[in-house]
């Protein structure tokens, strides 16, 4: 499953949009934005709705344009745009997340790992889209078969940071501990699927 020639809803893109401004800045959004080729949503945010709207490819032009401006520094950068795209999640769908909240009192710190990331899966997959997760003897996975931020791009290295910090985000506001996650595998390289490893609670 592709991400070429997928459309993605517009609240996806204004939530990245809005995670790169956490980070960057209005001007630096403005200058990511431009360097993308995508002068359009300047100063005119898509709306925060689910209609189909910006293609995957520009999703990943973003992701591109971001680690053309930052060199080395990208991965890092990346990372706390993802972080800032969950908590905009998290304040996009208020009545959910609140849901989450109560009924992780209930559950273990396991129940609590999959539930959340599960909510991330579907919220990354979106109409079309596929993102699974997976239990194995050791470790949690998540499994994204689509991959927006790769859509047309091709590489020798795991690109897809964003997402790790989304991951990473989501599983300390589901169950209050930091995990490491590593992309074992990357459509960008020609993997069949992005795959990110949950490992053990950092500290």
């Amino acid at each position: 499953m592709s991400a070429l020639g997928r459309t993605l809803p517009n609240a996806r893109l204004r939530r990245t949009l809005l995670a790169i401004q956490d980070v960057m800045g209005q001007s630096g959004l403005t200058t990511i934005l431009r360097q993308a080729g995508l002068q359009r949503y300047v100063g005119a945010l898509p709306p925060a709705d689910q209609s189909p709207g910006p293609q995957a490819t520009e999703y990943a032009t973003l992701m591109q344009a971001i680690e053309n401006y930052y060199g080395r520094g990208a991965r890092g950068t990346l990372m706390r745009i993802g972080y800032a795209a969950f908590l905009r999640l998290v304040r996009e769908r208020r009545a959910q997340a609140a849901f989450y909240r109560l009924w992780f009192r209930l559950l273990p710190l396991a129940a609590r790992r999959w539930q959340v990331l599960g909510w991330l899966a579907r919220e990354l997959a979106g109409p079309g889209g596929r993102v699974t997760v997976h239990r194995d003897d050791q470790h949690i996975n998540v499994v994204d078969h689509t991959s927006d931020p790769t859509a047309g791009r091709q590489r020798d290295q795991a690109i897809c940071w964003m997402t790790v910090g989304e991951i990473q985000e989501a599983l300390k506001w589901g169950t209050g501990q930091e995990y490491e996650v590593t992309e074992m595998a990357c459509r960008a390289k020609g993997d069949a699927a992005c795959r990110f490893e949950v490992g053990a609670p950092i500290g």
